[in-house]
């Protein structure tokens, strides 16, 4: 069966019809009447000429499908049809993506319909396998994957070839018919377009008929091809503009001439035609190595189509001058395979068309397209061309000279401008140059010896015409001598190799290097140009160089004058560089002259360099370690390196030169150690010796630190390099430990670096985490175990003892110790000495601690340790704690740690305590068995408990913060496990019923940590008992009242509100005992005070219904402290005021008092203010510890509830409001905040009583003389919002509660107040820095979440709920608000004097966005709100009112003033940007009033708005003001009976004998009727009008 024909059987794709589609853009279109509705809007639009409807479209289609691909029936068949019509052209459109959707469309129809479409198989094959060649991937792509989703496997593929194959070469045919014109509709297409897609189709074409030549039977398709090549545009695409296509083509040709030359033997004309005349001509980017391809084959079996009207290679001279074209590097090897086809098959050419060619292919390398291997390819082929066509002439001089001269001339000394290119290896030139030489005729020999003479003459020129030192190029052309040097050796050197060349090497290469070393001792070694030609001839002609033997000449024995001129030029590095090897017995001698010369050299930095070069000579390393000079020259040089980073980097090659190559000796390497690691202690010197020391470690043997004191010091020396700020120099040091840690022959001294780390603190001493990662390091790597890292507990313990000093009184309020703080004794004796700190402020037992809590959690395992030593780790880790926490919470600046200027320790602190928290709750949650525990046993806890019960006896510090570390493990015990269960045999072994004060804090300890759990405890109740009963005995001064009152407190504490098991007549036996005590109340020392007011506050529950006077006596005694607080110390009065305060807010929160203690409140509740308010003045201390804020808290509290409080009782209160305290800050400014708003309705009133201007309270206004200055924090403080800060804002805050509601005149008075000392400015500057304006970042109000509300409100209270970066920006945002209501002519003036043009920018564009639609409404409503109540104008009590309309949309107010029977009106716009741009206002309606005084008071409306405060209400009152004075006592005319005339004047003519006035207009017309100049009342004369009425008559 034929090949060719249709199968059946393969996918229904058998026994189609034979028809072609057309790509053509006039193919009528398919009819879409059949097609469904969803689709047909679709189907059309693949008819329009946009690429994006198409690809949109196709979209379209594609999914329609994709949704039908579960319905058995497959797609409609008008569907199936309508696109296979329009398959073809789409799938060659300009658009690469609706190209792509055509193919994707077309295999979901084939997935779909199946075999169904297999009928249609003739209108889209061609297209589809078409596609499958698309220059662009992605369409290629979507083509070849819907092939390879029907051809599965080898056997469909072949089948399915064979049985489409007619029917694609019938498509490729076709489309080599089409022409851009026919393709592209020209009226719409622009040239380059329809180009492209002609380019693609024939392409398309020329790739399918290449595939069908690979995969389809050639007997079969010989017919369709001859007719195929029949096209005549087939060949004109050799000079097609698309390089793909040629590409394509000849690759066609190679092809076909590679199966069936036979095919295109009829057609040689038409092929020579297109390959030799047109593709020679035209231009081959991108195809020439194919062309050269197709033109080799086409050569080797059709020779003739070359002709023979020229000659092959005179047709090559033009195409190869070009060369390459851009193409690869394979295109001049093809061009030197078709050269050596074209010798084999034509005759030799002249030696003209050889010179011609070689001078085409020298200009195809000079081409800047060709790469640096492709020029080297060609100097290849350019070879082979004189190899491959020299025999066959006779080369004459010109020959010589043009093309192998020139090129060797070039290569020896390029010259970057010549026309000849610079080649860059030699080997081309030794086959010219052998093959010249080797040429049968001589006088071509002769000419190329004469040709190299000169060549010679030229380069020793060269050498000596070079420039002098004094010379300005003398370095440029010293070292072109040396390149040229080079070039000329390894040139000959290849010479020497040929034995045709070599005497001629020999003999010319003696020449050059006896005239280079002349001329070098002639010239004192200066030209070190000769000095490099004597190196390059001794590296590539080592035979020749000895038998000149140049270094007896530069070297003679027994002088050493040219030694010491040597070294002190730049020829001594060639001279040298082969002296090991040149120098021979010579060696050692030479190279220590030469040593000796450097060393005398007067310019240090030359003489390093030239020993650099010396010591670098192999072989010569034992020389310098024999000699003592050398040996000390060298350690001069590492003393220099190691000391200062700033010498020139020769120091630091010679110092690693003597290392590399093996100079120093063992005893020099220990002293360069040891020198170096003293440096490292150095800062100044830290840098440049850790240079130093990396050379060392990285270069020594391992043995060149020994010692352990010397170790110990490294080590130690690296680790604190580690922890310094400068980046690079930790980097490093953390670089050379690790070298020194992986030193195999040695052992870090840890434990001992660790010990006195630990144990002494100093400036120098490493950092905690450092230490921490060495001890975790070496515990896991089995190093060092576990107990020898942790510090000694007897060195932990006596630094301890410094800080175990009577605490502060006010920590009684922070902590569940209360009152025993009060007991604690401060122990006698000398005073010690003051501890070590480190760099960051720790104290030694500081450091223990902090060391002891990381390493716990680093994963060191406490079980790993001795039982004893684990007991005294965390008894001193939980004393540690307790007093860390007591420093944290006082902020104290000399405690365990020290605050050091520019750091704050409270975070460290702080993570310290949740570290030891963390081990002890550790410790904890292992003890489980606590419950059934008796306390006598062996387990950690019990003996932990049992040590600290007996440590917390007495009444010293020790005991104490023993005691309150008890209590902490206590309550952590009873937390996690519950009570223990024999809880009461325990407490009645411990006595604790029975207390003694030795045993105070003990039994505090066991109150604290076990409270609610001893609720039913029968040793606690009857403590409780004894206390109450003992209490009545005790007069102020006795010892022990004191601790007696203090664990009552703390036994009341266990119980709930009247829960005290003690009946009630006791509990009032011991309150009118303390109410007796506070009848002498400056007997009563702080500490009594503060538990007697504690104790009755806890009693008072349990007998607030009992009458007597104890209730006035407690009162009256708090009151009396509040008024002796301000003459204590801080830490003494903060107790009893805390107490004192806590005591009246439990009976003022009390209910069912009885009338004694009612009657005793209200009687002192105006003292009980007084006393409160006074208290707000006291001094505070700074910074603010936790005691004075819950204090100050609870203070701000109180005063808020205080009722009735007036303005002129808080002349005191100003001041407050600059307290470094926030919560007193919070309670002065709600005080003020409620008191002087209301004050102004009177301040009002006197202002117009007494006539006097209004000012602003004087201590309000010397707040504002603290401005903040930003210079004065850093960023981190800033956010933080500073109190000195808030204060200040806070105080402005209170500056515009007096505007608030103060009347206008008051506000201009508060305004001049301000304006006067320019306080204004100040706040804005420091608004605009704050909030970005200063950087043109102002904030976003949208984004950071501040409302209109926001905007305009400020609540104190909310704010302190938020994050104080917030609190500050509101506030802030707040403060423009007020400053544009209430002062927009102090801000205007401000913004016209800022010098920032950027600063008044941004605050223009966010004043407009966020504040000016909300100043413009409230000044609106203002508006609205005055014209209610305009009052009287001063001095005129008849003016009338004006009418106001305001119009917020548009921003507008409209003012008129009745006048006569009509109205005055004016109009004012207010605009965006207010008050920054000003109001404009217009006329509306003029009466009364002359044109020019009318325009006059409309500017003068604006000035005062304007220039005054931007008020628009004053701009009201003005125009009012103007319009009633005009029109005051006006009478009216007596000839019309009105005030206003017709041309809106008033009456301005008076008569002289009546006194009436007229208007102007009205006499004129009286005169006019009457024909008399008479008064219309008392008929005289009114002569003076003559004048005026002859003007009205225009002079007639």
């Amino acid at each position: 069966m034929r090949l060719g024909a249709p199968k059946a059987g393969y996918g229904g794709f058998g026994g189609v019809p034979s028809t072609s589609p057309t790509l053509s853009y006039l193919t009528p279109p398919p009819d879409f009447s059949a097609i469904p509705l969803e689709v047909v809007v679709s189907f059309k639009s693949l008819l329009k000429k946009s690429s994006a409807t198409k690809e949109k479209a196709l979209q379209d289609v594609l999914a329609h499908e994709q949704n039908r691909s579960s319905d058995a029936e497959g797609p409609e068949e008008p569907v199936i049809q309508a696109y296979i019509q329009l398959y073809p052209r789409l799938s060659i459109d300009d658009s690469a993506r609706v190209r792509e959707l055509s193919h994707q469309v077309l295999i979901q129809l084939l997935n779909s319909a199946k075999k169904r479409i297999a009928k249609h198989l003739p209108l889209f094959v061609g297209p589809w396998l078409a596609g499958t060649f698309d220059r662009d991937r992605r369409v290629s792509k979507a083509a070849n994957d819907g092939l390879a989703s029907f051809l599965q496997t080898k056997e469909k593929e072949v089948a399915f070839w064979q049985s489409v194959q007619t029917l694609a070469l019938d498509f490729a045919r076709t489309s080599l018919k089409e022409t851009p014109a026919s393709l592209s509709d020209e009226r719409s297409t622009t040239k380059q377009d329809s180009d492209a897609k002609y380019y693609r189709v024939v392409g398309a074409s020329v790739c399918l008929t290449l595939n069908l030549l690979a995969k389809g039977d050639l007997d079969s398709l010989k017919d369709g091809l001859n007719t195929y090549f029949e096209a005549d545009a087939l060949w004109s695409l050799a000079k097609g503009e698309d390089p793909f296509v040629r590409r394509s083509f000849y690759q066609l040709i190679r092809s076909v001439l590679d199966l069936a030359p036979e095919l295109l033997k009829p057609r040689l004309q038409q092929l020579g035609r297109a390959l030799i005349a047109d593709s020679f001509k035209s231009n081959q980017s991108g195809s020439a190595t194919d062309f050269l391809k197709a033109l080799t084959a086409l050569t080797r079996q059709f020779p003739q189509v070359w002709g023979t009207q020229q000659h092959p290679l005179q047709r090559l001279e033009k195409f190869v001058s070009r060369g390459s074209q851009g193409g690869s590097d394979e295109y001049w090897r093809v061009l030197n395979e078709l050269l050596s086809v074209l010798a084999d098959r034509f005759q030799p050419p002249s030696v003209e068309m050889v010179s011609a060619l070689l001078g085409s292919i020298r200009k195809g390398i000079s081409d800047r397209l060709e790469t640096r291997p492709g020029r080297q390819q060609a100097f290849d082929v350019y070879a082979h061309v004189v190899v491959l066509f020299l025999l066959g002439v006779v080369p004459n001089t010109a020959f010589v000279e043009d093309n192998i001269s020139s090129l060797t001339r070039q290569f020896l000394h390029p010259i970057p401008d010549a026309s000849t290119p610079s080649p860059q290896q030699p080997e081309f030139l030794v086959q010219a140059w052998d093959a010249l030489v080797k040429h049968p005729d001589a006088e071509s020999r002769k000419v190329a010896e004469s040709q190299w003479q000169i060549i010679v003459e030229e380069f020793l020129s060269r050498v000596s015409n070079s420039l002098p030192e004094v010379s300005e190029g003398y370095q440029a052309s010293q070292l072109g001598v040396a390149t040229e040097g080079e070039r000329w050796f390894s040139l000959v050197s290849k010479f020497s190799k040929t034995a045709t060349l070599s005497e001629l090497a020999t003999a010319s290469s003696s020449r050059v290097l006896q005239s280079a070393l002349n001329l070098l001792l002639r010239r004192n070694f200066k030209p070190f140009g000769c000095a490099a030609i004597l190196q390059s001839a001794f590296r590539h002609l080592p035979d020749i160089y000895h038998n000149i033997d140049p270094l007896s000449a530069i070297f003679p024995p027994g002088r050493n004058e040219q030694a010491k001129i040597l070294v002190m030029t730049s020829s001594l590095p060639y001279i040298i560089s082969d002296l090991h090897e040149a120098a021979a017995d010579r060696l050692e001698d030479i190279w220590k002259v030469l040593f000796e010369a450097s060393t005398g050299i007067p310019d240090r930095e030359k003489s390093i360099s030239a020993v650099k070069m010396l010591i670098s000579i192999p072989s010569t390393f034992k020389f310098a370690q024999e000699l003592p000079d050398a040996q000390q020259f060298l350690l001069s040089v590492w003393s220099e390196f190691a000391n200062s980073k700033d010498l020139a980097h020769c120091w630091g090659e010679l110092a690693a030169t003597s290392l590399d190559f093996n100079t120093l000796t063992v005893n020099s390497v220990k002293t360069i150690s040891t020198t170096v690691i003293a440096l490292l202690e150095e800062t100044l010197s830290r840098e440049s010796a850790l240079n130093a020391l990396e050379l060392v470690l990285r270069h020594t043997p391992e043995s060149s630190i020994t010692g352990e004191d010397l170790s110990v010091r490294l080590v130690t020396s690296l680790l604190a390099l580690t922890e310094v700020s400068d980046t690079p120099i930790a980097e490093k040091a953390k670089g050379l430990f690790q070298l020194v840690q992986h030193r195999p022959t040695e052992s870090l001294p840890l434990a001992r670096i660790l010990a006195s780390q630990l144990h002494e603190a100093g400036p120098s001493s490493l950092d905690i985490n450092t230490l921490v990662d060495q001890a975790v390091a070496a515990v896991q790597s089995g190093v060092l175990p576990a107990e020898d890292v942790f510090p000694s507990s007897v060195a932990w313990q006596t630094e301890l003892a410094w800080f175990l000093d009577t605490p502060n009184p006010s920590l009684s309020l922070t902590c569940s110790m209360e009152g025993s703080y009060l007991l604690v004794q401060s122990s006698e004796g000398a005073r010690k000495p003051s501890p070590g700190r480190d760099s960051k402020g720790r104290s030694s037992p500081a450091r223990m601690a902090l060391f002891t809590a990381k390493l716990l959690s680093s994963g060191v395992e406490l079980s790993s340790l001795p039982l004893e030593f684990q007991l005294e780790l965390i008894y001193l880790l939980c004393v540690t704690d307790a007093l860390a926490a007591d420093q944290l919470a006082l902020s104290e600046e000399n405690r365990l740690w020290r605050n050091i200027p520019g750091q704050d320790n409270d975070d460290e602190i702080l993570e310290f305590t949740e570290l030891a928290s963390k081990e002890i709750s550790g410790i904890v949650a292992s003890s489980v068995t606590w419950r059934d525990l008796d306390m006598s046993g062996e387990t950690l806890v019990e003996r932990l408990v049992n040590f600290m019960l007996e440590t917390a006896r007495g009444f010293n510090a020790a005991a104490f913060y023993t005691a309150k570390a008890l209590a902490t493990l206590l309550q952590a015990l009873v937390k996690a496990h519950g009570t223990l269960a024999r809880l009461e045999d325990w407490l009645t072994k411990l006595g604790l019923s029975r207390a003694t004060p030795d045993s105070t804090f003990l039994a505090a300890a066991i109150l604290v940590g076990l409270n609610d759990a001893l609720t039913s405890s029968r040793a606690i109740s009857t403590l409780c008992a004894r206390l109450f009963s003992e209490i009545p005995g005790h007069s102020i001064g006795s010892p022990r009242t004191l601790p007696s009152l203090v664990l009552l407190n703390l036994c009341m504490a266990v119980y709930d509100e009247n829960q005290i098991p003690v009946e009630p007549r006791k509990q009032v036996l011991v309150l009118q005992q303390l109410t007796k005590w506070t009848d002498t109340p400056e007997e009563m020392d702080y500490k009594l005070a503060a538990e007697t007011c504690k104790a009755i506050a806890r009693i008072f529950p349990n007998v607030r219904e009992v009458y007597g006077p104890f209730w006035e006596k407690s009162i009256q005694y708090c009151l009396w402290l509040w008024g002796q607080a301000a003459g204590d110390d801080t830490s003494n009065r903060l107790p009893y005021i805390y107490a004192s305060l806590k005591l009246m807010q439990a009976f003022r929160a009390a209910d069912d008092i009885n009338d004694d203690l009612e009657d005793a409140l209200s009687e002192h509740r105006k003292a009980e203010s007084a006393a409160l308010i006074a208290l707000l003045s006291v001094p505070h201390d700074a910074p603010a510890t936790v005691p004075s804020q819950l204090v100050d808290a609870l203070l701000s509290r109180a005063i808020t509830k205080l009722p009735n409080v007036k303005l002129d009782e808080l002349s005191d209160v100003y001041q407050a409001v600059a307290s470094p305290s926030r919560d007193i800050q919070k309670a002065a400014f709600g005080l003020l905040h409620r008191t002087i708003p209301p004050a102004q309705e009177e301040i009002s009133v006197n202002v117009i009583i007494e006539k006097k201007p209004a000012n602003l309270p004087a201590e309000l206004l010397s707040l504002l003389l603290n401005a903040p200055n930003l210079d004065d924090y850093t960023d981190e403080e800033l956010y933080q919002f500073p109190a000195p800060v808030r204060s200040y804002l806070l105080t402005w805050h209170l500056v515009f509660d007096a505007y608030s509601k103060a009347s206008y005149r008051v506000r201009s008075d508060y305004t001049e107040n301000l304006k006067k000392d320019d306080h204004l400015g100040p706040l804005l500057g420091f608004l605009a820095d704050v909030l970005g304006h200063a950087l043109a970042r102002a904030i976003d109000l949208d984004k950071e979440g501040f409302t209109p509300e926001h905007v305009r409100s400020y609540s104190i209270d909310l704010a302190d709920s938020e994050p104080a970066e917030r609190d500050m920006n509101w506030l802030l945002i707040h403060l423009f608000y007020l400053i544009l209501k209430y002062v927009p002519g102090l801000f205007k003036a401000w913004y016209l004097d800022c010098p920032s043009k950027q600063t008044k920018v941004a605050i223009q564009s966010w004043m407009g966005r966020f504040f000016s639609p909300l100043i413009i409404s409230d000044l609106l409503d203002e508006v609205t709100e005055w014209s209610t109540n305009q009052g009287d104008l001063e001095g005129e009590t008849d003016a009338e009112a004006l009418e106001i309309k305001v119009n917020k949309p548009v921003r507008e107010i409209t003012a008129s003033y009745p006048v006569d029977d009509d109205f005055a009106t004016i109009q004012i716009v207010v605009p965006q940007s207010y008050p920054l741009d000003p109001v404009d206002v217009m006329s509306v309606k003029r009466v009364a009033i002359k044109e020019e005084k009318w325009q006059s008071w409309l500017k003068g409306i604006k000035a005062v708005i304007m220039f005054g405060n931007c008020s628009l209400v004053d701009g009201l009152m003005a125009f009012r003001r103007n319009i009633s004075l005009a029109v005051k006592d006006q009478e009216e005319c007596a000839i019309c009976y009105s005030i206003v005339a017709q041309d809106k004047s008033l009456p301005d003519k008076k008569c002289g004998t009546c006194n009436h006035y007229f208007h102007r207009y009205c006499l004129y017309k009286w005169f006019h009727n009457s024909g008399k100049n008479t008064c219309p009342l008392c008929r005289n004369p009114i002569d003076y009008l003559g004048s005026d009425t002859s003007r009205r008559k225009g002079g007639r």
